[in-house]
């Protein structure tokens, strides 16, 4: 089930994404540029003032989390698309995008964007499976990261 989040389940989103991250990430940006955790508590409170956060529970907890910011009149930017590894490979991924993309087309957005790195060809290539393409790519110590679009339809 997805449910657009509060605060209160801020320790368990963070959870979700500081695990994913340091699964799918750890060996592949080097260590002197891997940022672990990739977001603290302070951080992820900041975040909830400019971004909505949505929730995939599963047995009664979080394990799967996305986040939509706004970015302008008409786009918007997709953050933190995790699973925990134990439910990955479920649709639980592309249900939390999907439903991304339903609240932005009910906000008045018409484009998405996100950003993901490179050498997670894993992530690339879930996006461009829904729809996504790639746009920019933004040089890092590491290799690139890439922006990825998505034209809403209205």
């Amino acid at each position: 089930m997805i449910r657009e989040a509060c605060r209160s389940a801020a320790e368990a989103i963070l959870l979700v994404i500081n695990t994913s991250n340091r699964e799918a990430y750890k060996e592949v940006i080097p260590k002197e540029y891997f940022r672990e955790p990739v977001l603290s508590l302070a951080e992820l409170v900041r975040d909830f003032e400019r971004m909505s956060f949505y929730v995939y529970n599963s047995e009664g907890k979080v394990v799967g989390v996305v986040a939509l910011e706004t970015e302008g009149e008409e786009r918007g930017r997709i953050h933190w698309v995790y699973i925990l590894s134990e439910y990955r490979r479920k649709g639980i991924g592309t249900a939390l995008v999907s439903y991304v993309e339903q609240e932005a087309t009910k906000i008045g957005l018409k484009r998405l964007r996100l950003l993901t790195v490179e050498q997670g060809y894993w992530a690339v290539d879930f996006h461009k499976k829904l729809g996504y393409t790639l746009t920019e790519r933004v040089a890092r110590p590491w290799g690139f990261d890439v922006f990825l679009e998505k034209e809403l339809p209205f």
